[in-house]
């Protein structure tokens, strides 16, 4: 593990920082989970010899463990699990000259849910041990085909989009009750919208997407609760005109998105709390290439934060940030040193011609506990998957509230007794004494 050596508040002094809000950590702890090998004489961590992680998705537990897809010799493909330092392959697939399982998966409660990869398919839904808990086809009772952007819940619902080629799209959530499969439409391409796109669902059941609305705004990002109601977030207009396809939604129903504003042609990251937006960065920052925050999608937790890529000025290269409207911090860059299975390394790879100095590998994820996953490229020209721990914090703080009382206590207790992976203190992965122990140390150690 190595923590950051370089932490900057762009826009701000560290010093002056208002204390009254959440605020971004200074110092965080990037530990390395798996890295790949395309080279015989360089093993890999937690990977075989062949891997490639090229332009794969990682996500990321609410206990800290990753997942990400894995691609291998002789057309087989895997997928990676993985929490402190520990893991590997846990199944593996062979798509005979097609691609097994898509580049996207969720990681959720212990599940992981991934797309198969033809067109025309449904997905898959397999524990962290690798075995394999529900195979959804395409069709049931909504007869959807085509999966696309699939999302999960903590109890194994599956949220995606439908497709029927250009005539119809459905956007369902799609379960298991007992052994009968149950699917919900939440809204289709039918009287009020003409397409939709990569719905995210949180587990109280809200679906969040850019949708193209048939009439009025050209986009609008809508926010629908389980019975379908919708919630305009944002739409073009007076403040915005246009969005990146992709959105990401909260625990809490907060959402995260990149927009360019109508008044200045500037791209933003942007958080909509239930009722205004906070900007989180904007390409008006001279660290921040403007036109590269319509590429990748921000991601967002509970508290607020909000993780995104983008390419750094400075080092022409993509790094990584973390912002909550009132601190933003670059945590990966070109150059930066990394500890890994072989030692520090410097972060980035150039790949000369139009393709550069490339340092982020795919999305991020980020989760409640304030944690972060990123696939980065290192400079002998491998692949790592990288989990980023704020320290310090607030452990014990299970509600979020910025404070721990009786409140969190009650929390655990309950998260304690159903086997939530939030109680797993220790994260052994079993739920005993020392999980107790270091839940009572933590709240004794209160909120800095």
């Amino acid at each position: 593990m190595i923590r950051t050596p370089r932490m900057l508040v762009l826009g701000a002094s560290l010093c002056c920082v208002n204390t009254l809000q959440a605020q971004v950590a200074q110092n965080w702890t990037i530990e390395l989970q798996a890295r790949s090998t395309l080279e015989a004489s360089l093993p890999g961590y937690n990977l075989p010899y062949p891997s490639a992680l090229s332009s794969q998705y990682v996500s990321l537990g609410e206990d800290g463990g990753v997942a990400i897809r894995v691609i291998m010799g002789n057309g087989q493909e895997g997928i990676f699990y993985g929490k402190n330092r520990k893991g590997g392959i846990i199944v593996t697939g062979n798509g005979g000259g097609d691609a097994f399982w898509s580049t996207t998966l969720d990681l959720r409660n212990g599940m992981i849910a991934i797309e198969q990869g033809s067109f025309n398919d449904g997905a898959y839904l397999y524990s962290i041990d690798g075995t394999l808990l529900r195979t959804f086809a395409a069709g049931g009772s909504e007869g959807v085909s085509g999966f696309s952007g699939v999302t999960l819940t903590s109890d194994g619902a599956l949220c995606y989009r439908g497709d029927f080629g250009f005539t119809l799209d459905k956007v369902v959530i799609d379960e298991y009750i007992g052994d009968s499969r149950v699917q919900t439409l939440i809204t289709d391409t039918g009287s009020d919208y003409t397409f939709l796109i990569s719905p995210e669902i949180n587990d109280a059941r809200q679906v969040l997407m850019k949708t193209f609305p048939a009439t009025g705004a050209a986009q609008r990002i809508v926010r629908f609760e389980p019975d379908g109601s919708p919630t305009t977030v944002a739409e073009t207009g007076a403040v915005f005109n246009s969005f990146v396809n992709s959105t990401a939604i909260a625990q809490n129903g907060d959402a995260a998105f990149s927009a360019r504003r109508s008044s200045d042609s500037i791209w933003q990251v942007t958080r909509w709390d239930g009722s205004s937006f906070i900007n989180i960065a904007d390409g008006s920052n001279p660290d921040i290439d403007n036109g590269s925050l319509a590429n990748f999608p921000p991601v967002i937790n509970s508290n607020g934060t909000v993780a995104f890529r983008a390419t750094d000025i400075e080092h022409d290269s993509t790094a990584l940030w973390i912002g909550d409207g009132t601190d933003l911090v670059k945590l990966v860059e070109y150059d930066q040193m990394i500890e890994t299975d072989l030692g520090p390394m410097a972060l980035g790879f150039d790949f000369g011609g139009d393709t550069g100095r490339q340092v982020m590998n795919g999305v991020v994820d980020i989760n409640d506990a304030g944690q972060v996953a990123f696939a980065a490229f290192l400079r002998n020209g491998t692949i790592g998957v990288f989990v980023a721990t704020p320290d310090g914090g607030c452990p014990a703080d299970f509600d979020g509230n910025g404070a721990v009382d009786f409140f969190d206590i009650s929390a655990f207790v309950a998260a304690f007794q159903a086997g939530d992976p939030a109680a797993d203190f220790t994260g052994d992965g079993s739920f005993d004494f020392f999980d107790v122990s270091a839940f009572v140390g933590a709240y004794a150690q209160g909120c800095p």
